[in-house]
């Protein structure tokens, strides 16, 4: 019998000989499958480059908010911040499709990020992720697009995560009441601050730890399929966020928030709502995990997997 596939792996070897030669890439040597995330991303190796390639999970992200992403690449790159940029096809253009067993899928290719990740037992990096952010939202302030992605507010990083999450909860009341309480305390600390007084603009949208490589002194950041514009206070708590439970995480918050002032002001009413995006972006990346089950599997909906997230949701509402 022929039985179809919802998420497939698309072979390498194909990649390379049908793929690869359309970007502007010289003499590719391989395509080797390197890692699975939110999408799958390959390495092409020639010989003397590697660049990177991400082919999108199918119905995961709709043309014009790839094209989104793109362009902001683009022209993060051309205003000389430290990116991951995409390569272009010989015949124009950035994007491709792919016809993969469940259907169709996008791929892009991008330069790759030299070095590797960053050593965050060591403060100082901190103080140099500080400075990347800070240069990222710096040179992005120009940066305008016809092509649309959803913003990075609270209605879609909190009410539409709850909407993803709350339908698992029916079987754990107690865990269902905190989150609840938990979108009503963070509602009131929101608007306890006008947003037209939060700083605005292009978001990497998911700038923790494993995003940028640390290269001769200098970070570059690489997967921005979470960007978009949005409260710039997001992409602070998510750093602070990555790095809760880290042995040093006061000192690597005081050097990040150092770094980042250092080249661009944070205003009195974003850092009064750092912690209550803290625990935002707690409860987006469950609801990231839990929207994604078809694909990474239902024992990320188990009983377990949801106490155990809500018990860190309800303990960082301490600090709110």
């Amino acid at each position: 019998m022929k039985i179809g596939a919802s998420y497939s792996t698309v072979c390498g070897e194909e990649l390379l000989s049908k793929l690869v030669p359309l970007y502007k890439v010289e003499n590719p040597i391989t395509c080797q499958f390197w890692q699975r995330g939110i999408n799958d991303t390959y390495q092409v190796h020639t010989s003397n480059e590697i660049y990177s390639l991400r082919v999108y999970r199918h119905k995961l992200r709709s043309k014009d908010e790839i094209d989104y992403e793109v362009s902001a690449l683009i022209y993060l790159n051309t205003q000389g911040a430290n990116v991951a940029f995409p390569i272009e096809k010989y015949g124009g253009g950035y994007v491709s499709e792919i016809q993969a067993p469940e259907g169709l899928r996008y791929v892009i290719m991008t330069t790759h990020a030299k070095g590797s990740e960053p050593n965050y037992d060591n403060a100082e990096t901190g103080r140099l992720f500080g400075e990347s952010i800070a240069d990222l939202h710096n040179l992005s302030e120009g940066f305008e697009t016809k092509h649309t992605r959803p913003t990075l507010e609270s209605e879609y990083l909190l009410d539409r995560s709850l909407e993803v999450i709350i339908p698992f909860c029916t079987t754990l009341p107690a865990e269902h009441k905190i989150l609840v309480d938990a979108a009503a305390n963070l509602n009131r600390s929101l608007t306890s601050v006008l947003s037209n007084d939060l700083d605005i603009g292009f978001c990497h949208g998911d700038c923790h730890g494993c995003n940028v490589h640390h290269y001769e002194g200098s970070l570059t950041h690489f997967d921005f399929d979470c960007c978009g514009f949005g409260f710039r206070v997001f992409e602070l708590a998510t750093f602070k966020w990555g790095i809760l439970g880290d042995k040093n995480e006061n000192e690597l918050w005081s050097m990040f928030l150092r770094g980042y002032s250092s080249k661009r002001k944070i205003a009195d009413d974003d850092m009064a709502l750092v912690d209550t995006y803290v625990v935002i972006r707690q409860i987006w990346w469950m609801a990231l995990i839990i929207g994604n089950v078809k694909d990474f599997g239902y024992s990320e909906t188990s009983q377990e997997f949801i106490k155990y997230n809500v018990n860190k949701v309800e303990r960082m509402l301490a600090s709110v």
